[in-house]
């Protein structure tokens, strides 16, 4: 009898010298359980198990956050004599269940999986066409398969549209199983991460598939097997918008405002509606991005009516409150966060420290259309025009 010969690997994404992450051969840290360094605590990108045997090859890939590295990597003494100096250390473990689990069900798919790639997003197997130009890869979605509770599947034809789900708050876990068109063996690969959308917002079967295909081609293993070193990213999927969020979950406050014209006539006084964006940086900047609108807390001077609106203050009110919030929080404070925000991983330590900075910002805001700045807060006198 044939004895089955498995071969297991492990390998960690990481950066070198803040470079591009590579793909680094750990397998001995993982099966002898040493620990291995790191650099920093961000230079861990992502972990990768492999286990080859005759018939599939699985892989088990995790992407990480730098908040999840940040918990994930140990920050242990070198036990010097003088007590000085640490090392940032990242325990492994070979995922062997979820290895299995993927081996065992690329099994049970090989008698419907043909040509095709087969991938499992929330208990529902969907059938994608791979077309190849070269090393190229382009997915379209064609079909679903539904399991027979007497044995075997049957497939239900998609037409042109995508199938659209919700990102998770947790990440996308998807598996992927396909034919190695260089050795007679199936792919089976588990994906668990975030992509590049943020949760609550809109993916589409197909990109999730090409983005966890991509987020795997850095391995050789894979890319070797596979006979891909690239799979197309279809275009967004428009009218993908972001999970709305209750009162309780956003960074709300107001800012008082004196606001003239550039002539120096006052033209309205009182406060504006203000929210940090939870969900997305300043495009420019790349720091916290404010949204500001009128409400109905502002008195306007009649004198100048139809000549001025709040539209033509909002850019420099932005960029003036933006400016204050950083500076109550600091360089430091407001670059991790904008790193959080932008990787869907902002927690409720730094949404308090964002609500604590906007509770009682200093002064108000005197602004021109041109211009503003920061000056003390003034005694209401009840006049507008006297502003």
């Amino acid at each position: 009898m044939e004895t089955t010969q498995i071969k297991e690997e492990f390998y960690i994404r990481r950066l070198f010298d803040d470079d591009v992450p590579l793909f680094v051969d750990a397998t001995k840290y993982a099966r002898h359980g040493f620990p291995y360094e790191l650099s920093a605590k961000k230079a861990l990108k992502a972990t990768c198990a492999v286990r080859l045997d005759s018939e599939v090859v699985a892989f088990s890939l995790r992407n990480y956050t730098a908040r999840q590295a940040e918990k994930e990597v140990e920050n242990v003494g070198t036990g010097t004599a003088d007590g000085a100096g640490t090392r940032n250390q990242l325990r492994l473990r070979m995922p062997r269940k979820t290895l299995h689990v993927l081996n065992e069900r690329a099994r049970a798919l090989a008698v419907v999986l043909g040509d095709d790639v087969i991938v499992e997003l929330d208990d529902t197997l969907y059938v994608l066409r791979l077309s190849r130009t070269g090393s190229d890869g382009e997915l379209m979605l064609v079909g679903k398969l539904r399991a027979r509770s007497e044995g075997g599947y049957d497939r239900t034809e998609i037409g042109a549209d995508d199938a659209d789900f919700e990102l998770p708050i947790t990440g996308v876990r998807l598996r992927v199983f396909l034919r190695s068109p260089i050795r007679d063996r199936i792919l089976a690969y588990g994906f668990s991460g975030y992509l590049t959308r943020k949760p609550g917002e809109m993916e589409t079967v197909t990109r999730a598939t090409a983005l966890a295909l991509n987020n795997l081609i850095g391995l050789a293993t894979f890319r070797m097997l596979s006979g891909l070193h690239r799979v197309d990213v279809p275009p967004r999927p428009s009218g993908a918008a972001a999970r709305q969020r209750g009162p309780e979950e956003r960074v709300l406050f107001d800012v008082p405002v004196l606001l003239f014209t550039e002539d120096e006539v006052p033209a309205a006084r009182g406060r504006v509606d203000a929210e940090i964006d939870l969900d997305r940086i300043d495009p420019v900047t790349g720091g916290l991005q404010v949204h500001l609108g009128e409400g109905d807390k502002l008195e306007w001077n009649p004198a100048v009516a139809g000549t001025v609106n709040f539209a033509s203050y909002e850019q420099v009110l932005v960029e003036t409150t933006a400016s204050l919030v950083h500076s109550i929080l600091g360089d430091d404070t407001v670059r991790d966060m904008a790193y959080d925000i932008m990787l869907a991983d902002l927690g409720e330590d730094a949404v308090a420290k964002l609500r604590a900075a906007t509770t009682s910002l200093p002064g108000l805001l005197a602004a021109k259309p041109s211009q503003a700045r920061v000056r003390q807060a003034e005694p209401a006198t009840g006049s507008t025009a006297a502003v």
